[in-house]
């Protein structure tokens, strides 16, 4: 029989449907998986039926029209071809169908970071980007922006991606974690007689779980990688301690030492006790000394107006709970050298108001 029905034209035929279904104007599609198409030849008007294949596989409609929920990735090939009441048959006209497979979003590991420092994210499994949310990140539109936290504590971050139009069924998280500041103490600066060993102890100040320890200069210590060396010096140093945490955070701090010929007691020969926070406190300085039997200040009437055997305390100016003017006052301190032996000193103080 003589074939002569020009109604279909596939690629320009496809009208736009005005059903919820999504609706392809024209050859060749490209869908995301899961998406629903109304694809349509010809006006329903015309006395046809028609023939509809998948990869030539006949479909159950018979209309102008067919709705197709495109389920699996891969390439299609759609078909049609119109069957006239005549029983005329049309050309097979088809137009090609890319599915394609729903991208899935990788944010990557958690991460641990020191205070203070920066981390980058590491999003994978896309061709565009987008994090959320936006804040402290250098650019959310990439798959591996720079992370700047402003404190301590866990920031969670979610990645959709999208590729070829289709966007990720699913948003992947990643947790950041920014660590408290650690902080080490080397100890307060001291003052030792030569060759006199002295035990150093660095102190994990916030409980941060130091695993390593760095002292430097070496020069002077049995061991310049534990946590407390001893030094024996026979001119002053600065040594500095660096430790460091499993997560690789590290704090630093300095001790200063000096280092005296022989035994002595020193006392600063003026205080300003005006509470600046600045030579507030008389304090007694024994160098190389086994024990400080006792540190004792008198006024210009011989009353004790200080006393200690501790040379960690001090005096802050009061006596009887009253600030005592400007004066010079006496003082006397005893004590026992490393070898046993007495040791005594006495001088002058001025108090300046």
């Amino acid at each position: 029989m003589f074939k002569r029905i020009q109604h279909i034209s596939f690629m320009v035929m496809l009208l736009f449907s005005i059903l919820p279904a999504a609706a392809q104007v024209a050859m060749p599609d490209t869908v995301c998986i899961g998406t629903s198409r109304v694809y349509r030849v010809n006006d329903p008007s015309v006395p046809s039926t028609y023939t509809w294949m998948i990869n030539g596989v006949t479909q159950p409609s018979v209309k102008n029209e067919i709705s197709i929920t495109w389920n699996n990735p891969g390439p299609y090939v759609l078909s049609v071809q119109e069957h006239a009441l005549n029983g005329c048959d049309g050309d097979i006209v088809s137009g090609a169908i890319y599915v394609v497979p729903t991208p899935v979003a990788h944010a990557g590991p958690d991460l641990v970071v020191c205070y203070g420092n920066n981390v980058r994210l590491n999003g994978s499994g896309g061709a565009v980007y987008q994090w959320s949310p936006a804040s402290y990140l250098s650019n959310p539109r990439i798959p591996n922006p720079v992370v700047t936290l402003p404190a301590p504590g866990t920031y969670q971050y979610i990645l959709q991606v999208s590729n070829n139009g289709c966007i990720s069924a699913a948003g992947d998280t990643v947790a950041v974690t920014m660590l408290p500041q650690v902080k080490v103490f080397a100890g307060n600066d001291t003052n030792i007689v030569i060759n006199q060993p002295l035990q150093l102890n660095a102190v994990d100040v916030r409980n941060s779980g130091f695993i390593n320890y760095s002292w430097s200069p070496g020069f002077g210590l049995n061991s310049a990688s534990i946590k407390n060396p001893v030094a024996t010096l026979s001119s002053g140093i600065t040594y500095r301690v660096t430790a460091r945490t499993a997560d690789g955070c590290e704090a630093t701090d300095d001790i200063r030492i000096q280092v005296f010929q022989e035994a002595n007691i020193f006392v600063p020969t003026a205080f300003t006790p005006n509470k600046d926070g600045l030579n507030d406190v008389l304090h007694v300085i024994p160098v190389g000394m086994k024990e400080l039997k006792a540190f004792t200040v008198f006024n210009r009437w011989g009353q004790v107006v200080f006393m200690t055997n501790d040379p960690s305390k001090g005096w802050n100016g009061q006596f009887n709970g009253q600030d005592q003017d400007s004066n010079v006052f006496v003082w006397s301190a005893s004590g026992t050298d490393l070898n046993g032996k007495p040791f005594f000193r006495k001088g002058t103080v001025t108090l300046i108001r």
